[in-house]
């Protein structure tokens, strides 16, 4: 427990502290979903991507992994971690090629289309990482509701 009183310069001071808990700081059945607890070893990202080369979906994999080692519980990361992780797996396996796809397709639609515009950012790898466009309904959509809707894969990858 500890006691914490604000001064007269209005900062704070501890005026009691007692380092014994009188309960457990979080139950022994929950020790496993502490981040501390979690990681996906180089050999369980090996066994991951190998069963996901075979066809299996994510929650499959983790799934029998689970069943393998006798519980969620004991896999050592949790659902989420595995989804996140096989999620940057494919992020990482994308290659060039298809990035540079999508920028000649949208290449090929602003030169069709009057009212199409585009912005592409490569980080410094080369890699695709923003893409923003938008085309003549779009605009004229902002231009009657004065609204946009947007979609951000990173929110849905990694919140």
């Amino acid at each position: 427990m500890m006691r914490i009183k604000r001064n007269n310069d209005g900062g704070y001071e501890v005026v009691k502290h007692i380092e014994k808990h009188n309960h457990p700081l979080t139950r022994t059945e929950w020790s496993h979903l502490h981040r501390s607890e979690r990681s996906i070893t180089d050999e369980k990202a090996k066994a991951i991507e190998e069963m996901l080369s075979s066809g299996l979906r994510p929650t499959q994999s983790f799934r029998y992994m689970a069943y393998n080692v006798g519980g969620e519980e004991n896999v050592g990361h949790t659902l989420k971690d595995h989804m996140n992780f096989v999620n940057r797996l494919k992020m990482n396996n994308i290659e060039e090629g298809d990035a540079a796809s999508v920028i000649d397709m949208i290449q090929d639609q602003d030169e069709e289309e009057d009212g199409f515009f585009f912005k592409v950012k490569m980080d410094d790898d080369g890699r695709l990482s923003n893409l923003f466009w938008r085309d003549s309904m779009m605009r004229e959509d902002y231009e009657i509701y004065g609204d946009v809707n947007i979609l951000s894969i990173y929110f849905i990858l990694f919140f």
